[in-house]
């Protein structure tokens, strides 16, 4: 009983510090490609989004991006889009064997940190860690429906929850453009 309570408390924990971007729709976000040219997140709108920040050197970074490959293809085809997104200042030249010792078939690319900083809206005044990877989800109107970092519970069993959170986000559908968050 007091390993649930401790967890829950946790879990909350963790959800409070990331609550403020919840339920906002996603800011705007390139992400360029290797080998050239770039991807805008809205242009996946009408599908959940699983979006993975990452660095190309962190292992807890390419075990996730393994995982992700796997999920990838078990949601094939349910309106689930996964992007992964480096932004190490060396990703650049690192992303292409990155992605040939764990990518799988979803796009992985790279940004600038502050792009990914501004996105999480993440403040190196706040004197915390930032810690990788930080999965963000969206819903398929593009409003941010999770956001877990590094840190948190959600983190320490990926495979379960990324899996849970998608499942979640495929059940609610679409909202209707009545009940759209007013931006």
């Amino acid at each position: 009983m007091r390993t649930i309570l401790v967890t829950t408390l946790c879990t909350l924990m963790a959800l409070t510090a990331f609550a403020l971007d919840v339920g906002k729709p996603t800011p705007s976000l390139t992400i360029q490609m290797n080998g050239g040219g770039s991807l805008q997140l809205s242009q996946y709108r009408g599908k959940v989004v699983a979006l993975a920040f990452m660095l190309t050197t962190c292992p807890h970074c390419q075990n996730l991006t393994k995982l992700l490959s796997t999920i990838s293809k078990e949601y094939e085809g349910k309106g689930v889009q996964i992007v992964g997104c480096a932004f190490n200042d060396d990703a650049p030249q690192l992303l292409p064997q990155f992605i040939q010792q764990n990518g799988g078939p979803f796009p992985v690319g790279y940004c600038p940190r502050q792009s990914v900083m501004n996105y999480v809206s993440y403040s190196e005044a706040s004197g915390k860690p930032f810690y990788v990877p930080h999965m963000v989800f969206l819903d398929r109107r593009g409003v941010i429906r999770g956001d877990f970092a590094g840190e948190s519970d959600f983190m320490s069993h990926p495979d379960v929850n990324i899996r849970t959170e998608l499942d979640q986000l495929l059940k609610t559908g679409a909202p209707t453009s009545a009940a759209a968050p007013k931006r």
